[in-house]
């Protein structure tokens, strides 16, 4: 259980440079608790995906370090770390139905199939897209894609999750529908 006085996410002067020069990110201090909602507000270029992609463990931090719930993670894998992220691309497995990009994370955390089924029933629902499962990405819509990215960032019940502009391409009524699921997880 995190205490009142630790922070869940924590930046320690992070930096992050791509050519050894220009700093993408200079000297990130930053502390969130948890249950905390954080919108990270910026131009173009500012840095916002990068900062995601560091904690997620997409991109590895130039210098500082990146601790969740108390514990350094910039050495620790992806998958290890309990993230869920919704890219902004999306980022689905184009080769793979519906059902399987949401049993992928499930896979790789080796949860046996009867509890995998359960959980990727539960997160189409969230969603409502049970009926596409069968599907593949190129198959579906701008806006059922994001759906489905979302709900495989949610299917594994992470810790955290983070989102790289997840409700763009929703329509206003589905938008609504998600934000007020995602401010109850």
């Amino acid at each position: 259980m995190v205490t009142s006085n630790k922070s869940f996410v924590k930046f320690e002067n992070v930096q992050k440079s791509y050519d050894g020069e220009v700093l993408v990110v200079k000297d990130l201090n930053l502390e969130i608790s948890k249950g905390e909602f954080l919108t990270m507000l910026g131009p173009s270029g500012s840095g916002k995906t990068t900062c995601l992609m560091m904690l997620a463990g997409f991109e590895t931090a130039t210098h500082g370090i990146i601790s969740l719930d108390g514990n350094p993670i910039n050495n620790i894998p992806p998958h290890k770390r309990g993230i869920g992220m919704v890219f902004q691309n999306y980022a689905l497995f184009p080769h793979m139905t519906v059902y399987e990009n949401l049993s992928f994370p499930l896979e790789v955390r080796k949860l046996t199939k009867t509890v995998r089924e359960e959980k990727i029933k539960r997160a189409l629902d969230m969603v409502q897209m049970r009926e596409f499962g069968n599907r593949r990405p190129a198959q579906l819509s701008g806006g059922q894609q994001q759906r489905i990215a979302l709900a495989r960032s949610l299917v594994f019940e992470p810790e955290l999750v983070l989102m790289d502009e997840p409700l763009g391409a929703l329509d206003k009524q589905l938008r609504e529908h998600m934000q007020y699921e995602i401010k109850h997880l």
